[in-house]
């Protein structure tokens, strides 16, 4: 069953229950309080009576006369069933009923009204049926009672009354019922309507998922609602915004005055696009509504983020360039094996296998004994095959070491030596027709820095683009280029490093970059 179903259907029996309960007491409350009005109208009329002329002097001189059409008349103008007068002895001066008049009043609570004088009602079987019975006593002038008045109501003209009144209470009842089956119905709606017609686990599995999604998005994500209070912010906008307070949920329901006082100027221009700087970094993002007019949403990020993603998509087409050349290049070794042997010249071919093996054997000893971290190696190992394959000599520097590092700096590591060991290349490559195409990788962390340095024989940087040379889209050459050197910079500069670059005195160009190992771990 439903969630909208199941309060609909506890709703209903909860109202049904207490409607039970209640129209249980008060038809119980209804019975009691006709019984009572009844008997207060009847004593108040059998008091009146007991005080009537006629009726004190015919019992004061004992005879009946025409008391019992007066009595009579007087029970026909009133609702009471029947109304008796008796003599002190009990015997019946006026009854409904001729035969009976002259006998003795049937049933003994009529004697506490002649001996002891006392008005009340009692509930007892007459000669008409049971009934609630009023009785006044009749005094006459020594101060004795002389008789009694007894005003009656038959207990089926009771009940009559009561089921009138009953039947209003059930039709009250039954409308109640009725109102609350609509207001069920508007109810189930509503729900149905407001969750979406989602089930609570549902909802509950949705948020924990809404949660994770949104703690593994790397933007900030800040939502505010229609009175600009945030109603909603991951861990990054939290983290990067430099926040206060004991974490991020601490943050829900605060106004936005509680952001930082840029962010809130740049927000006061309206929707769109936004820019803003917080402790020196810069931040661009978009603020937009919510449909249905649930507030607004922030989403903002490092501009240079992009060109991450932009380089992390360029390195991996740089893994596929690498794995392409060295099958292109082991294909070509493997057609000269295939000939040398369809020939028969064996010993040339095992000179050609020891010749290989022993440069790959060197190469790959060296990169082991001195990088330590595997991506990195990795990467080095490919532009060493990139290199050869364009006739360029690229050399790792005997003294280089590097330790294993975690991944998150290995990858940062990856972009600043694959830029600048692709530039290194290119330019080495481009001016191959004046010098030996050479590039020296040298990699240093056995000090307290992590030392980075590409030297290369290329004809080096133009002096037009060298007061622009880290900045996006900067290039000597067309098309798809000045990227390289623009993530570098921003790669070294996140991770609290320094990049430089200078002309050597034998013509090279030398990039460096120097990083604090204790701000990478």
């Amino acid at each position: 069953m439903k969630l909208r179903q199941q309060v609909v259907f506890l709703s209903l029996s909860v109202s049904l229950l207490l409607i039970l309960i209640l129209g249980g007491l008060l038809a119980l409350f209804i019975r009691h309080l006709v019984e009572i009005n009844l008997e207060e109208k009847g004593s108040e009329l059998a008091r009146i009576l007991s005080h009537d002329q006629r009726v004190v002097s015919a019992l004061e001189q004992g005879v009946a006369g025409d008391l019992r059409d007066y009595v009579q008349s007087i029970a026909m103008r009133t609702d009471v069933t029947y109304i008796v007068v008796t003599d002190e002895h009990a015997v019946r001066f006026s009854h409904p009923r001729q035969e009976l008049l002259g006998k003795h009043f049937q049933g003994r609570d009529i004697w506490p009204a002649l001996q002891q004088r006392e008005s009340y009602c009692s509930r007892d079987l007459g000669t008409l049926g049971p009934a609630i019975r009023c009785f006044s006593p009749i005094i006459g002038a020594d101060g004795q009672a002389i008789g009694v008045v007894v005003v009656g109501y038959l207990m089926q003209k009771v009940d009559g009354l009561y089921l009138d009144r009953l039947l209003l209470l059930v039709a009250a009842t039954l409308a109640v019922i009725g109102c609350g089956l609509l207001l069920a119905v508007w109810i189930q709606r509503r729900l149905k309507r407001t969750l979406l017609d989602l089930e609570p686990e549902v909802i509950v599995r949705r948020f924990a998922q809404q949660d994770l999604v949104l703690e593994s998005i790397q933007e900030g994500i800040i939502a505010f609602d229609p009175q600009r209070r945030i109603s909603m912010i991951n861990s990054a906008a939290f983290y990067t915004l430099r926040l206060h307070g004991a974490g991020r949920q601490a943050q829900i329901g605060q106004p936005l005055s509680a952001l930082p006082a840029t962010l809130v100027e740049s927000l006061a221009g309206g929707e769109g696009e936004v820019s803003f700087q917080v402790h020196g970094d810069a931040f661009v993002g978009r603020f937009q509504p919510i449909a249905r007019g649930a507030g607004h949403l922030l989403i903002f990020s490092r501009p240079e983020e992009a060109g991450s993603l932009a380089s992390q998509v360029t390195h991996l087409r740089q893994y596929s360039e690498m794995l392409r050349m060295q099958t292109h290049e082991f294909a070509n070794k493997l057609s000269s094996l295939s000939g040398l042997l369809q020939l028969g010249h064996v010993e040339q071919a095992v000179d050609l296998i020891q010749r290989e093996n022993e440069e790959c054997q060197s190469l790959l000893q060296d990169l082991l004994r001195s990088v330590q971290d595997k991506p990195v190696a990795g990467l080095i190992l490919g532009k060493f095959s990139r290199a050869r394959e364009l006739g360029v000599k690229l050399e790792l520097d005997d003294n280089s070491s590097l330790d294993e590092y975690p991944g998150t700096v290995s990858a940062d590591l990856i972009t600043l030596m694959g830029n600048l060991l692709d530039n290194g290349i290119r330019a080495a490559w481009n001016n191959r027709e004046r010098c030996e195409p050479q590039v020296l990788l040298s990699i240093s962390d056995l000090g307290r820095r992590l030392v980075i340095e590409v030297e290369d024989s290329g004809e080096g940087v133009d002096e037009a683009l060298a007061d622009h040379l880290f900045e996006y889209g900067v290039s000597r050459q067309t098309g798809d280029h000045g990227v390289g050197l623009f993530l570098v910079k921003e790669t070294a500069d996140r991770r609290g490093g320094v990049i430089e670059w200078r002309r050597t005195a034998a013509k090279t160009t030398l990039f460096g970059i120097y990083l604090d190992k204790e701000q990478l771990v």
